[in-house]
């Protein structure tokens, strides 16, 4: 799960996220433009469209695999405008497939 997102310390990266397993991922271009940003829905289909086109990305991000691919489509490009809001989702979507075991 992830119980934190601050400001990523690396150059070029936009955001950290920190695992309760104390495991760290930065994602997002610190100077990109996101769906959280401009909120548009054409560009968050074409950012999705171009990313599960991508093999090893679509198979990180179905798995939901930690990885800066999966954090940059559901938190970033995720269902909501809001950081916050994609962050407990995905933390949901953990949490049932945790169940389902």
């Amino acid at each position: 799960m992830i119980i934190k997102i601050v400001p990523s310390p690396k150059k070029y990266k936009r955001f950290r996220a920190i695992m309760d397993n104390d495991r760290v991922f930065d994602f997002g271009l610190d100077t990109g433009s996101t769906y959280i940003d401009h909120k548009d829905k054409l560009k968050r289909e074409a950012y999705w469209d171009r990313h599960y086109a991508n093999a090893t990305e679509k198979k990180l991000i179905d798995n939901l695999v930690p990885s800066p691919s999966l954090f940059s489509a559901y938190l970033l490009w995720g269902k909501y405008f809001n950081l916050k809001k994609n962050m407990d989702y995905l933390n949901g979507l953990w949490k049932d497939k945790e169940e389902t075991k």
